[in-house]
């Protein structure tokens, strides 16, 4: 292999590497439309969103809120719903800090449920970014390396 084909190969690799780490899931979730979120939930509350607890190795999001005011149905001061990870399998982007009005059935929410922003909070994803931006530089040096290795051995 010439040393000018090397070089466009690692090239190459150096910009399609990031690809798959910066790629955003594709948009699978369809909800009903012109149904009440009210009527069909078991609870309906108003709370800020405490703590948003992925689980690394699964597809689901633990959120705990603290209730403001309950709408519908039994809620303590605080409750723990679940939800998918990701818009693509209907998860909801509970952030820390955000406040929400909330639908939930038998301890999950999705993104068809109606679940309402009602204002920001503090925490804006940081640890979600801070873990994308964490791989794309791994997978970026990784890369470096091995561009590294292959110059030298030409």
């Amino acid at each position: 292999m010439t040393l000018h084909l090397r070089r466009v190969l690692v090239l190459l690799l150096l910009v399609l590497a990031p690809i798959p780490v910066a790629a955003r899931p594709a948009w699978a979730c369809s909800c009903a439309v012109d149904f009440d979120p009210f009527e069909q939930a078991q609870v309906a509350f108003v709370g800020v969103a405490d703590q948003v607890d992925p689980d690394w190795f699964g597809n689901e999001v633990q959120v705990e809120f603290t209730v403001e005011s309950v709408l519908k149905g039994a809620a303590g001061q605080t409750v723990t719903l679940v939800t998918m990870k990701d818009s693509a399998s209907c998860g909801y982007d509970f952030v820390e800090g955000g406040r929400y009005r909330v639908y939930a059935n038998e301890g999950q929410t999705w993104s068809c449920d109606g679940n309402e922003l009602l204002s920001t909070g503090h925490g804006g994803g940081g640890r979600t970014r801070t873990i994308f931006w964490g791989g794309t530089v791994f997978v970026l040096i990784v890369v470096a390396g091995g561009v590294t290795w292959l110059i030298r051995r030409s």
